[in-house]
């Protein structure tokens, strides 16, 4: 486990169009085992591996680079930063959390942040102590109106297993794209794109993107889903430690099932743990990227959390080196043959 590497990419700060230190760590880790990297124009960055064969299938793995956050919406007079959240934020993590801003220049600044409710006891408004006194206090700070702010959590292994940090959505998958690029062959048969993608939490983007520009056949997206943490019955298919999810339905995505059968035969035979979940409600990358020039074969790969969306995520281990290794043998053991009966919807009556 490099849990240096998780701590790095759990404690950088990056909201939806402002992914920038993600993207360096990314840069930094992958750019030498690529044959090729470029950025769409929302600023996902995609790591490009040759295959050897004369008529490569074409691979996406992605793992969404923002994380749910806020921004500095207005500055009171007596000196306290009003804020708009960027994604889902919980509403319990909103109250009393130290937070960061970060400025045009990259300095941080670290606040309080807490909220006002109405009477029935809903969030009306998020704002942030930084301990000073005036509206000039704050910008002689040079806190802007549209700066990022992200919480100011610090990655813990709680357990010898089990991390702690913010931003584990997405950030442990990407985590898991950067350490299944490293163990990948360096003799591939077929082309394979690492993607981290930009603004997932707001409205599933960079998947989109990314896919066009790239026109794979498969896009697998690497992200996590809550683990409800006082369900522990047959109700959960979201347990942590207990092996990566493979979804089989969400509310912007049902995929093929001949797809989701071999993904699941090859885990099977090759001992690797997984849930089988599905998705009441919310999406990944998968659920625009499949729709891309006339539909791509998609697929979800999921990282049980707890508390996701809040100030503090849990992850285990076992999860991500699991899907590390089903990513491994996602790379070699999928054809282009494999690919051709996935897509074959008319074979069985086509000639009747």
């Amino acid at each position: 486990m490099n849990s240096l590497l998780l701590k790095r990419l759990c404690e950088a700060d990056s909201i939806a169009s402002h992914e920038d230190e993600v993207r360096k760590i990314l840069y930094s880790e992958l750019a030498k085992l690529s044959d090729e990297i470029f950025c769409d124009d929302l600023g996902s960055l995609i790591f490009y591996k040759k295959g050897r064969s004369k008529n490569p299938l074409k691979l996406m793995f992605c793992a969404h680079m923002d994380e749910v956050g806020f921004m500095v919406r207005h500055i009171s007079d007596i000196g306290f930063i009003y804020l708009i959240a960027v994604g889902g934020v919980l509403d319990k993590s909103k109250e009393m959390q130290m937070v960061r801003i970060t400025t045009d220049s990259g300095q941080k600044i670290e606040g309080l942040l807490n909220v006002t409710k109405d009477s029935q006891g809903n969030v009306q408004e998020m704002y942030v102590d930084i301990g000073v006194e005036t509206a000039q206090e704050v910008y002689d700070c040079r806190i802007e109106i549209g700066n990022m702010v992200c919480f100011a959590s610090e990655t813990k292994q709680l357990q010898p297993h089990v991390y702690a940090g913010k931003a584990m959505d997405d950030r442990s998958g990407c985590y898991v794209l950067i350490e299944a690029m490293k163990k990948m062959a360096a003799d591939i048969e077929n082309d394979v794109y690492f993607v981290g993608t930009s603004s997932e939490e707001v409205g599933i983007r960079g998947g989109k993107t990314a896919t066009y520009l790239i026109d794979p056949d498969i896009v697998f997206a690497i992200d996590v889903a809550n683990h409800p943490e006082l369900s522990r019955n047959y109700t959960n298919h979201r347990y942590i430690g207990k092996g990566p999810m493979i979804v089989h339905y969400d509310k912007t995505m049902s995929p093929n099932r001949k797809l989701l059968a071999c993904v699941k035969r090859l885990a099977k035979e090759n001992n690797i743990p997984y849930q089988c979940d599905m998705f009441s409600g919310g999406g990944t990358d998968a659920g625009n990227a499949h729709l891309e020039k006339g539909g791509r074969l998609s697929l979800v790969l999921g990282i049980p959390l707890r508390y996701c969306h809040s100030c503090y995520s849990f992850v285990h281990q076992n999860d991500l080196d699991n899907l590390i290794e089903l990513i491994g043998l996602l790379v070699e053991k999928i054809t282009r043959e494999d690919y051709v009966e996935f897509i074959n919807y008319m074979g069985g009556y086509k000639n009747d």
